[in-house]
């Protein structure tokens, strides 16, 4: 069977025009697993005192503000399933990248019994506990955080239209809807340093304005384009914040529907440092997706407190070579947060999709070069004056060109019955039922199709596509920090680079992370512990 995945869309508010700021130096790192020195993705580099830091890329690669009030200070390094890492912030090379090795915490290897009052829980109890806590674990009362924003697509490896953003985001909390929350955009740019490429933000959606053979397609999904703003995209798909209402298909509302449309696997434990957590990996429920859609994914819960600390959710299509392909993958983390009374707040979160977009530059493709009604005692007297002609710019396959259902024809301002279709090599000849249709009537004759190939089994208007994978990501720097501002402006429904800037005087104190270019990674210094 064939399903759709349905992302939603959540909405916001207001405008202005963007400004852009230099960014000072850096200090680059890497972090990276001690035994197989494979990246360690989405690993938190926090400053000890400082309570300031990133969340290193897919890649592992981070890089920090080379702030001098940083030279007393410790840089602590943590990912799920490693042993935390402390190096003083004077120890970090000045010049290559710092690579930073973690070490995998062994026991996190070994399935842990789950037990409550002397009786084993099911993986679904520890989940509805879970939720059931999300009000209680994370924060209900206002706070505010401040995060390095990007998006970005990627040819096979390469980075592709790069923008950046620095934002705060004002969290009325838990308590309150997340469409209720206000967000500044404190700093903004295209990064000039990757290549860039001309390509639309707006994804094709039937029956509304971005509905075209130019926009982005998803296969076998649809995503709300938020009007080309690929901030308020990603905000949609954190289905930890927006618990109580519906976020991505099949997680749907989480609290309402997720355990109900997965099936879970027995709890594993798993260290974040020196907390336990229960690593509970799951699939959604074939009922559910059908034949055609496979999702799969893990929740990470600690179990003295019932806390979400990841969530973790893939899903994909099967192919015509029976072979699955991603569609999109979402991280998100939590943590306790000391600058918000202990409560999970987020860490980061990552979103990608894969889509096409059509060339604009293949003016080959297959396609209808013109219509003409047949003229009786012409070259093809044999059809009536109600045959029609479409003539292509290449031979037409016989088997779906000679099926009426892919044409539909119609003559002034009614349906014209087709009674034969005989193809030609280019050309197709479609007889209809006289009706006793007007003369004048003839004169406003459209043709519409679907489904017609060409010999080669090319489809009709259909021009060769390139593929990509599109990514939003959000990583906290800090939590909780007043901020003045020269102007208050709020991000609107407008792609960010249309919002306006507000404009603080401690906006020194954030960086952009941006990915290192490969030129960046050849020489390396090594910090090993």
């Amino acid at each position: 069977m064939t399903r759709y995945l349905i992302f939603i869309g959540l909405l916001i508010s207001i405008v202005h025009p963007a400004i852009y700021c230099q960014q000072p130096d850096y200090i680059k790192g890497k972090v990276i697993d001690s035994k197989t020195s494979e990246p360690v993705s989405f690993a938190t580099v926090r400053l000890k005192n400082s309570q300031v830091g990133v969340i290193s890329n897919a890649e592992g690669d981070f890089r920090i503000l080379n702030n001098p009030g940083f030279q007393t200070d410790s840089l602590i390094v943590s990912c799920i399933g490693y042993h935390r890492l402390s190096v003083a912030f004077s120890d970090l090379k000045r010049v290559g990248t710092n690579n930073l090795k973690l070490v995998l915490n062994i026991y996190s290897l070994r399935e842990v019994t789950v037990t409550a009052r002397k009786r084993r829980l099911s993986p679904e109890t520890i989940i509805d506990r879970a939720l059931r806590n999300i009000k209680k674990n994370n924060p209900v009362v206002p706070y505010s955080y401040v995060s390095y924003y990007r998006d970005y697509q990627k040819d096979s490896t390469e980075y592709l239209n790069l923008n950046e953003g620095i934002i705060q985001t004002l969290d009325n909390g838990f308590a309150f809807s997340s469409d209720s929350n206000r967000y500044r955009l404190l700093d903004f740019r295209k990064n000039m340093d990757f290549q860039r490429l001309d390509m639309t933000p707006y994804y094709d959606l039937p029956e509304t304005d971005h509905s075209d053979v130019s926009f982005k397609k998803i296969p076998h999904a649809k995503v709300g384009d938020q009007y080309g703003n690929e901030f308020l995209i990603l905000l949609v798909h954190d289905a930890i914040r927006n618990f109580d209402k519906r976020s991505f298909s099949f997680v749907e509302t989480l609290t309402k529907d997720f355990i109900t449309n997965h099936s879970f696997s027995t709890p594993v434990g798993i260290y974040d440092g020196n907390t336990l957590l229960y690593r509970i990996g799951f699939t959604s429920k074939w009922r559910i997706t059908g034949d055609s859609l496979r999702t799969k994914g893990a929740i990470f819960i600690q179990p003295d407190d019932y806390s979400i600390h990841k969530l973790e959710y893939s899903a994909s299509f099967l192919d015509s070579d029976k072979k699955y392909r991603e569609i999109y993958n979402i991280e998100t983390e939590y943590g306790h947060e000391p600058a918000v009374n202990s409560r999970m707040c987020l860490k980061y979160i990552s979103f990608s999709n894969t889509f096409t977009i059509p060339d604009e530059n293949d003016n080959n493709f297959f396609k209808v070069l013109d219509i003409a009604w047949g003229q009786e005692g012409g070259p093809y007297a044999k059809w009536t004056d109600m045959t029609i002609i479409a003539f292509f710019n290449r031979k037409i396959d016989p088997v779906s060109g000679r099926k009426i259902g892919n044409y539909n024809l119609t003559v002034g301002k009614r349906e014209a019955k087709i009674t034969a279709i005989k193809v030609e090599g280019a050309k197709l000849f479609i007889t209809i039922r006289d009706d006793k249709f007007k003369r004048t009537e003839l004169d406003s004759t459209r043709l519409s199709y679907e489904g017609v190939k060409d010999i080669d089994g090319n489809f009709i208007d259909r021009r060769k596509e390139h593929k990509f994978r599109q990514f939003r990501e959000l990583f906290v720097q800090e939590y909780n920090k007043p901020l003045e501002f020269q102007n208050n402006c709020f991000i609107q429904y407008l792609p960010l680079e249309q919002n306006c800037i507000s404009i603080t005087d401690k906006s020194g104190r954030f960086w952009m992370n941006s990915p290192l270019k490969a030129i960046d990674k050849q020489q390396d210094s090594v910090i090993v512990k």
